[in-house]
This record gives structure tokens, C-alpha cells and sequence, in this order.
């Protein structure tokens, strides 16, 4: 016993964000239908946060005219005139462009301490979005290009020490303007399809620009079928060692871990609902979207003292502490229904779901005091 205790304490949260990374790859790999449970969680959280979030940005960059404060706006104004519809669409693979490469970047492991900031203005002066180290202060500015045509990039007003993103098609050409420092992101193609696929939603009316009852429980119920729980307790962690070494395939691997986690007591479904404002903090503080995977475990497995080390950094302590706590699924309802429309169709849909996650509430009643009490604890020992 004392064996696996010490062999646990060495298991750092660098090391269980690895191992829930490469888990969930290979798990992917055999079966797209099993994921973790934390792991689902805070995917399914993360699109659905990212997606109302880039609208609330594109409506704090353009707040003066009001084009994008709702769904309404946008078509209204979209459908004014086609000049007005290309200005739109343009702006849409610009911004975008910048979104998407910050969610990339907050995605990787590796950022895990660092924050990318693109500012509330549309043009913002010298660079177009700002990393920086949360644990030293080191900024890095990029400048985004984001050309899908044969018009090369605009490079007048670009520094040479700029490091500049650009499609793959345009990176060439950049570096022989003498920019040294140039990162390809997406092709032309990848470019236009996400600027495609939003302009789609705006027409459509299905833009999400905030968070309500039928988003929030479809989000849930998304999560929710997604069935399997792999637990994080010392049982895991040696399999995955022993997966590591080699001395078990990756079908032995995948049958220990999914046997591990029958016990983790919340499911994926109810753990999504309460990591969606929590992803919403962690996007709207430019983190990493990797901490939510620690905060994903430790509501839906108890807290474990393995993920301890991943808030013992100020930034992420300061993040928890402010991060409002959910017991229960209805706490979140609550905080939603303050902001959102009164609208027959969504409260009939919500009853419904209510009734179908009727169960799931009453697992959630009986875990929420320890669950509660061991975050406290956790808090406590940082």
C-alpha cells in the first residue's frame, strides 16, 4: 500500500494530462464512442463555450455598430446588400482566423502555461494577438495573415522581427519578404471552410451568442451518451505505466482502464453541464483549455490529490478560487436563467431533459457534499 502511495504522489499533472491525452488518442483510435469521462466533458464544454465566446467577441470587437450584439443583427445586416455581405464574410475569415489559431495554440499540452490574448478592438495596433508566459511574463506578439487567394499578403506595416501566421500556401512567400520567423497555419481550403461553415450559421439563425437551456442540456446530453468512465485512481496510473513499458497491449491497456472507472460516481453528461462555466472562464482568461481537463476530474472522480500540482501555479490558483463551484446541475440552470430568454419552446425542452437526466440529478444530490467538501480540501492544501 505505502508502495502505491509514493508511486501516486510521483505522478505529477503534467503526467495525468499526458496520460489523459494519449489515452483518449488510442481509445479514439479503437472506439470514437468511448472517450473518458473528464475527457468528454471538458471537449464537449470547450465547443460549445467556443462557439459562444467567438460570437461574444466579434460583438465586443464591433460593439460601436452593434453588427454582431445577435443573431437578428447579423442577418439584418448581411442581407442589406452583397457588398455588405462580402464585408462580412471577410471579417469572418480575419477574426476567425485569429480565434481558431488560439484555440490550436491553448489546445497543446505544451501551452499549458501560457495565455494568448487577441484584445476587444478589431484592428489592434502592432500585432494581431499576444502570448505570454504566465510563469515569467515573456510576451510574444503574431501577426495573422489569413490569405485564401492569389492576392499575396500586405506585409507594409509588419515588422521583420514579427513572427507572422499564415496559410501554407502563402509561408513561402512571406519568408522571402525576409520575415525569418513565420509559422504556416490551415491551407486556403481549411481557411475558407470555417469562414464558410460560421456564414452558414449566421443565414441560418443558428448562431450561438449565448448560453441558454437548450444549448446547455444538448451539450449535456451529447456528453451523456458518450458512456464509458475511466477512472484516475492508482489502478489506472499503473496500467498506463505498464502500457508505457510495453508489458500490456493496447487492447490489455483499453480493458483495464475501462474496467477502472465504474465507480467515478457523476456522469460525463452531468459533469459537462458543470464544466460549461467553467470553460467559459478559462476562455474568457485566454488559459489554456487543457486546465479544464484537471477541473473535469476532480468533479466527476472526487478530488485527487494528483491534480493537485496543476493549480499550485498563481495563475491557476487565482483561476480556482474565483471559479464558482456548482453542487448541482439546477445551480447551473439557475445562473443561466437570469441571462436568457423567456422562450415556451426552451422551457419545454428543458422539462424534458429534466425528466430524462432524473436519475443523473439524484447521483449528483448524494455526491455533491463530498464532492464540495474535498474541493474545499483541495483548495486548502495549495
Amino acid at each position: 500500500m505505502e508502495h502505491s502511495r509514493n508511486e501516486l504522489t510521483a505522478f505529477t499533472g503534467q503526467d495525468v494530462l499526458v496520460m489523459l491525452d494519449e489515452s483518449s488518442q488510442l481509445i479514439s483510435k479503437y472506439s470514437a464512442s468511448q472517450l473518458s469521462s473528464a475527457a468528454v466533458a471538458a471537449q464537449s464544454s470547450t465547443a460549445l463555450t467556443d462557439t459562444v465566446e467567438f460570437w461574444q467577441w466579434m460583438g465586443r470587437n464591433y460593439h460601436k455598430a452593434g453588427i454582431f450584439s445577435s443573431p437578428s443583427a447579423m442577418q439584418s445586416y448581411i442581407a442589406g446588400s452583397p457588398g455588405r455581405a462580402d464585408w462580412f464574410m471577410k471579417q469572418l475569415q480575419g477574426k476567425g482566423y485569429e480565434w481558431d489559431w488560439m484555440a490550436a495554440q491553448r489546445s497543446r499540452i505544451g501551452n499549458i502555461l501560457k495565455t494568448y490574448d487577441a484584445g476587444d478592438v478589431v484592428n489592434r495596433a502592432a500585432s494581431d494577438v499576444t502570448e505570454r508566459s504566465i510563469l515569467t511574463g515573456h510576451s510574444m506578439d503574431y501577426q495573422m495573415k489569413a490569405y485564401t487567394g492569389k492576392t499575396n499578403p500586405d506585409l507594409k506595416t509588419t515588422p521583420k522581427s514579427m513572427t507572422v501566421v499564415t496559410s501554407a500556401e502563402k509561408a513561402g512567400i512571406v519568408q522571402k519578404n525576409g520575415y525569418t520567423s513565420v509559422e504556416e497555419f490551415q491551407d486556403a481550403t481549411t481557411i475558407k471552410s470555417a469562414a464558410d461553415k460560421r456564414m452558414e450559421q449566421v443565414r441560418s439563425g443558428k448562431v450561438q451568442t449565448a448560453y441558454n437551456i437548450r444549448n446547455v442540456t444538448a451539450t449535456m446530453a451529447q456528453a451523456g451518451l458518450i458512456g464509458c468512465v475511466i477512472g484516475l485512481g492508482m489502478e489506472a496510473v499503473t496500467s498506463y505505466r505498464g502500457w508505457k513499458q510495453g508489458h500490456l497491449t493496447d487492447e490489455e491497456y483499453l480493458r483495464e482502464i475501462m474496467q477502472s472507472g465504474g465507480d467515478a460516481g457523476v456522469t460525463s453528461g452531468a459533469t459537462a453541464g458543470i464544466m460549461i462555466p467553467v470553460s467559459a472562464a478559462v476562455t474568457a482568461a485566454g488559459i489554456s483549455s487543457w486546465v479544464t481537463i484537471p477541473v473535469a476530474i476532480v468533479v466527476s472522480s472526487a478530488v485527487n490529490k494528483i491534480v493537485a500540482p496543476c493549480f499550485r501555479r498563481g495563475e491557476y490558483r487565482k483561476l480556482l478560487s474565483e471559479a464558482r463551484y456548482y453542487q448541482n446541475i439546477e445551480a447551473v440552470y439557475g445562473d443561466l436563467l437570469s441571462s436568457m430568454q423567456a422562450a415556451s419552446e426552451e422551457y419545454y425542452n428543458f422539462v424534458c431533459h429534466m425528466s430524462q437526466q432524473a436519475q443523473m440529478h439524484q447521483a449528483m444530490k448524494e455526491k455533491s457534499a463530498e464532492v464540495n467538501e474535498a474541493l474545499k480540501n483541495l483548495y486548502n492544501s495549495i
